[in-house]
């Protein structure tokens, strides 16, 4: 299906609702390692225990989310066609 602007629409796959859970557990491990560091509370049931676990989780699910949206941002945008002058000489 076609918007008014021309562009198509984005369909999502199996593959995009697996890195969308994996986005959501990154942030669920981010906020866990944030809320202990701000407040000294475990968002979790005893995770996290100590600072350093906080950091853990805290790093662990940024590069999670890293991770997840550029595989989205590669899953959604469409590819970019090949245009002759790209194509070197010779070829």
């Amino acid at each position: 299906m076609m918007l008014p602007n021309g562009r198509k629409r984005i369909q999502l796959t199996p593959r995009m609702f697996a890195w969308l859970g994996l986005d959501l557990f990154g942030m669920l491990l981010f906020a866990a390692g944030a809320m202990f560091l701000a407040n000294g509370e475990a968002l979790l049931v005893k995770l996290p225990g100590s600072v350093v676990e906080a950091a853990v989780l805290l790093v662990a699910g940024g590069l999670l989310m890293l991770i997840a949206a550029a595989n989205l941002l590669r899953e959604a945008l469409p590819e970019r066609a090949e245009k002759p002058e790209d194509k070197v000489l010779g070829e």
